[in-house]
């Protein structure tokens, strides 16, 4: 059964300014594009995915001297 909940990662990523698409970031995380917004929709996702997923997130904060995050933070719903 496909569990869904609510993520933080959509807020996360439209707080970028400049701001990031959801395909820029499935590119810069290396991910299929249906990957990236399952996860953001709050689908299941793999432990990889996050990871790649949080890397990603917090490369876009560095860069922008923003406070990096913590995969909790994400919200996501890792199986």
């Amino acid at each position: 059964m496909l569990t869904m909940k609510k993520t933080k990662l959509k807020a996360l990523r439209l707080e970028l300014k400049p701001p990031v698409t959801q395909e820029d970031f499935s590119i810069a995380a290396t991910l299929r594009l249906k990957t990236y917004r399952r996860a953001e929709n709050g689908e299941n996702t793999s432990y990889t995915t996050a990871m790649a997923i949080l890397q990603t997130l917090n490369m876009y904060r560095s860069n922008r001297s923003m406070e990096l995050v913590t995969l909790d933070d994400l919200e996501l719903n890792i199986v």
